[in-house]
């Protein structure tokens, strides 16, 4: 295993994982603050999502930056075009999974 395939393979979707964390995380704490047994007045805790969200954001952005830093450093590897444009889709996608879920002003 010296081509490192894991390693690499992880490092090109790590935004796309945390997307999924974050997906996960919000829809699980909608849902749990929205059941008859934890019913939280006003809807789900638009602080903690929002912070998650917030948080999913800049790892995102971060883990996208190192990837935009190889390739100003001259890196042709492909696994660094696609970090890069993961960052750039997870980023997009963590707005979209956050934005309608802080918006929610009750439990229907």
């Amino acid at each position: 295993m010296s081509d490192h395939f894991f390693s690499r393979a992880t490092r090109a979707s790590l935004p796309l994982l945390i997307w999924g964390v974050h997906f996960a995380f919000a829809y699980i704490v909608a849902a749990s603050q929205c059941t008859p047994g934890a019913l939280r007045v006003g809807g789900p805790n638009p602080w903690l999502l929002g912070g998650a969200t917030l948080l999913s954001m800049a790892a995102c952005v971060w883990v996208g930056a190192l990837a935009g830093k190889r390739l100003r450093q001259g890196s042709d590897e492909f696994v660094d075009y696609v970090g890069a444009a993961s960052a750039v889709l997870a980023v997009v996608a963590v707005a979209w999974t956050g934005i309608p879920v802080l918006l929610v002003t009750g439990c229907a």
